[in-house]
């Protein structure tokens, strides 16, 4: 007999996704078997995600954080895309028991999955893993190429340089990248969000000595410099396209990400964004011409390899979240 389940645990699996500089961009409902995950765009990143396709992904992330968890209850999930108020995109996932469904294998790995942004080791990734990592999710109009070869990552580096490199002499970038983050341990815990400065491997100093230390310390050369560096110790990257750019791709891009972060974590294998090259329109547009992507668009690009683990980064709890709150139980 499979155990009841109050839907706000579903909502604190969901809490644990990614999302670009931890922003949290999500808030949720709880309806009649249901729950609504709402974009908030209070948290969106306006500079470096100013169509919200980042922010729609990593609602993607929680949606598959759910769904994953609903089948420890016995729950089939139903995703589907609405428009709310003002045009605004939201997804319902809808719940039946279903007595077939068996628990899905990646749950445990929710609570032990992060972006490992420290450097990896040399050590290669093996080819049966690799292959687990090609076919860990299954959605349409998403494809993911995996490059581990010399030539692939000599082909992939300038351009993970050179939109380094725009961001950070775009003072609008740095400024909104310093906002989110939280340079000591005890903004950190105040605000449970964005970018802790330890889970970065910076020392904890207080705001105003962090603030001068990004805007003046940190430069595109420094930049350009450290990515070199991760990039060579990087066993491989994970480009990420979609066929259509546009919320509902955007959405199966994110749980796409998630099923392949989860499927690394359990295979013992960190990951962290290089999403630079995506986020530059002029490098993503190089890097569709660099790898014949065609027509697709390419919106993710991950790093993997092993590396030791770093410090968790913190979520905001579910009723900080939850825009209403209703009791449902399903056996």
């Amino acid at each position: 007999m499979k155990p009841t389940i109050d839907l706000e645990k579903l909502i604190d699996y969901g809490i644990k996704a990614p999302s670009g500089h931890n922003t949290q961009p999500w808030l949720f409902s709880i309806e009649e078997n249901k729950i609504e995950v709402h974009p908030d765009f209070s948290r969106a990143l306006l500079v470096v995600d100013s169509d919200s396709h980042a922010l729609y992904t990593s609602l993607g992330c929680a949606v598959e954080n759910i769904v994953i968890a609903a089948t420890k209850y016995g729950l089939r999930s139903i995703v589907t895309i609405k428009e709310g108020k003002d045009n605004e995109s939201f997804i319902v996932i809808s719940f039946t028991s279903d007595d077939s469904i068996q628990e899905d294998e990646l749950l445990n790995h929710i609570e032990k999955r992060q972006s490992t942004r420290n450097e990896y080791s040399d050590q290669k990734v093996s080819e049966a893993d690799l292959n687990i990592l090609k076919n860990s999710f299954e959605f349409e109009g998403i494809e993911l190429i995996i490059l581990t070869g010399e030539n692939e990552i000599n082909n992939l580096e300038p351009l993970i340089i050179e939109g380094s490199n725009l961001q950070f002499k775009n003072k609008k970038f740095v400024e909104e990248l310093v906002r989110w983050v939280r340079f000591s341990e005890r903004n950190a815990k105040q605000k449970a969000d964005g970018l802790w400065g330890k889970c970065m491997g910076l020392p904890n100093i207080p705001r105003f000595l962090g603030k001068i230390v990004m805007k003046y310390f940190r430069s595109a050369k420094s930049e350009a410099k450290r990515w070199k560096k991760l990039i060579d110790a990087t066993a491989g990257f994970a480009l990420f396209t979609t066929v259509q750019n546009d919320i509902a791709h955007w959405i199966r891009l994110g749980r796409a990400f998630q099923r392949f972060g989860l499927t690394a974590t359990k295979l013992g294998i960190s990951h962290a964004h290089v999403n630079m090259p995506c986020e530059e329109l002029e490098v993503r547009e190089q890097l569709v011409k660099r790898f014949n992507l065609g027509s697709t668009h390419p919106l993710l690009l991950i790093r993997f390899g092993y590396s030791e683990k770093m410090p968790y980064s913190l979520r905001r709890g579910v009723d900080e979240v939850l825009i209403n709150k209703k009791e449902e139980s399903h056996g």
